[in-house]
């Protein structure tokens, strides 16, 4: 069986919440006016739209897109993924009073294969080709999605998406979702503690975690060969 050599080609860091959200406030300056971002990189931003139903800008390293239901905050620099923590936490708590439902902590990983054979082996070992024969011809995987558990932090389910995005790259996607609307969760303020708790108690280990899921879904003995090296 061939050995998928891998580099990384792009991350995305991102955090999702759902709630009820006004996005016309959204604006780079009042980030900047409540000392969540310097002044010079909201006074230089670069502006999609700001309108009462949505509103999408990127400031410095990151990028904000808002409705009335969602809001989402991503960097694709890494080292940036503290930065964007501390922007959500901020934002988060300013909006004290603004209803959420639920939160996610997105690491999005796309790997560049080095050669077609360790390409399609990824997809043979994700998703077997001999049930499918016999439907159609020339099966392919398009994607991928498995959720559960993952013991040690507060999340409800992480997902984990596996799907190719081009020749020879393949993008692992993986998701830490937080339901913060509950039957025994109702309280607004709850509600929010319970958000920040999960980006300030879970941020580090997520990234870790998620980190070496992502390669060992591409290289499965990738970890073994680690631990090899350092013995």
């Amino acid at each position: 069986m061939p050995k998928p050599i891998t580099e990384t080609q792009q991350q995305a860091i991102s955090i999702v919440v759902l709630g009820d959200f006004n996005p016309s406030i959204f604006q780079p300056l009042w980030f900047s006016a409540n000392g969540l971002m310097p002044a010079e990189e909201t006074e230089s931003a670069d502006i999609a739209v700001i309108h009462k139903r949505v509103a999408s800008f990127s400031m410095g390293k990151m990028q904000i897109q808002v409705d009335e239901e969602r809001l989402g905050m991503t960097t694709v620099e890494s080292p940036q993924g503290p930065v964007l923590r501390d922007l959500a936490i901020g934002t988060l708590s300013i909006l004290e009073h603004s209803p959420l439902k639920a939160i996610g902590i997105n690491l999005d990983t796309v790997f560049a294969i080095e050669s077609d054979e360790a390409w399609h082996e990824i997809g043979h070992r994700l998703v077997p080709k001999s049930p499918w024969t016999p439907l159609i011809a020339q099966p392919g995987m398009q994607q991928v999605i498995v959720e559960g558990k993952r013991e040690g932090c507060l999340a409800d389910k992480v997902q984990i998406r596996v799907q190719p995005t081009a020749q020879r790259h393949v993008m692992v996607a993986i998701n830490q979702h937080y339901q913060l609307a509950t039957k025994e969760r109702t309280d607004v303020r709850e509600r929010h503690s319970a958000a920040l708790r999960a980006l300030r108690d879970d941020w580090t280990s997520f990234f870790t975690y998620a980190s070496k899921a992502a390669i060992k879904v591409i290289v499965p003995g990738a970890e073994s060969e680690e631990r090899k090296g350092q013995q």
